[in-house]
């Protein structure tokens, strides 16, 4: 009957796109697999560049660097950094009812700099959650992008969603 409902907000730009929120009802799917192992995880790993830890996210094209990401790994076990799914919880705003992060977000523990917001985040421990979609454009999409990773960011120390919603676009 009426399982859990987990919302995810998908991301619209910066720069004026509009925020879709998109549901996902839990009581059919099973929690995500540590590993991929669906035919469906499968396909979208070999045809989606990986998130490489150690390797700068940049936002807005290589040559601005006024927001990146750098995904660190595991989370440090200092006792005052949130587990991915606490961070998730506080960003769908449904801490008193813990639901699964879907299997097609995935979670990144890293340092965010972002210049455009106020007061800036230099260096901000946060969690990245990403999922890969359509772009999103304000306005005429370029031909050869079709392919975007939309990220949201949590500082992982407090659970606050930094507000800051970032696109990548992926080489087709």
């Amino acid at each position: 009957m009426g399982g859990p409902v987990v919302a995810l907000v998908v991301i619209g730009l910066a720069g004026g796109g509009a925020v879709a929120l998109a549901r996902h009802d839990t009581a059919h799917s099973p929690p995500a697999p540590r590993a991929a192992t669906s035919s469906h995880l499968e396909r979208v790993t070999h045809t989606v560049p990986p998130v490489a830890l150690g390797q700068m996210v940049y936002f807005g094209g290589p040559h601005d660097a006024s927001t990146t990401f750098l995904p660190l790994g595991e989370q440090p076990q200092d006792g005052r950094t949130l587990s991915a799914q606490h961070a998730y919880d506080a960003l769908v705003q449904k801490a008193s009812k813990l639901s699964p992060i879907p299997a097609t977000v995935r979670a990144y523990y890293g340092s965010l700099t972002d210049r455009n917001t106020s007061p800036m985040a230099v260096d901000t421990a946060v969690w990245g959650f990403a999922v890969v979609t359509g772009c999103v454009y304000t306005g005429v999409p370029p031909a050869h992008h079709s392919r975007c990773r939309q990220w949201e960011f949590v500082d992982a120390r407090t659970g606050h969603d930094l507000g800051v919603i970032e696109q990548e676009v992926l080489p087709d």
